[in-house]
């Protein structure tokens, strides 16, 4: 993928969480009609990031006055295809390229679609502005077995 761009603004935000819980953040994007920033954090840092019992993350939302979330980054697409719709369990994770095109195809069991899908869709929204930032993905599904 080419070099990700970040507003000042995001840099800033970056800055100040890596100062209050000494995890690296690898990308941030502020979605401003939201109020939403998402910080992609390396390998075993989100616990960092979430604290225990949430502590730390509630202070985040606090300081930021935004939502934030955090998604932990993985160099292996079918991982972190898996990262950017947790809190629900995936079961497979199957990438499709055709025509130049790369569509992910992602198996959830029935009772965690709507966790893979979230609020307003704000969940799989998340996946596909990830995947598409990080690994050129096109679209991603969610489907559940019959």
């Amino acid at each position: 993928m080419s070099k990700i761009r970040m507003s000042q603004d995001e840099l800033s935000l970056i800055s100040t969480l890596e100062g209050i819980t000494g995890a690296l953040a690898i990308d941030c994007i502020w979605e401003k009609e939201d109020n939403r920033v998402i910080f992609i954090v390396r390998r075993n840092d989100t616990g960092k990031v979430i604290g225990r019992g949430g502590t730390t993350i509630q202070r985040l939302r606090e300081y930021f006055k935004k939502n934030i979330e955090v998604v932990e980054y993985s160099e292996r697409i079918e991982k972190f295809v898996t990262n950017t719709l947790a809190p629900a369990k995936t079961k497979n994770v199957e990438i499709i390229e055709k025509s130049g095109r790369k569509t992910v195809i992602v198996t959830v069991i029935q009772r965690e679609k709507g966790k893979a899908i979230g609020k307003n869709g704000r969940n799989i929204q998340r996946s596909r502005l990830l995947l598409k930032r990080h690994f050129g993905v096109n679209n991603v599904i969610i489907q559940c077995p019959n």
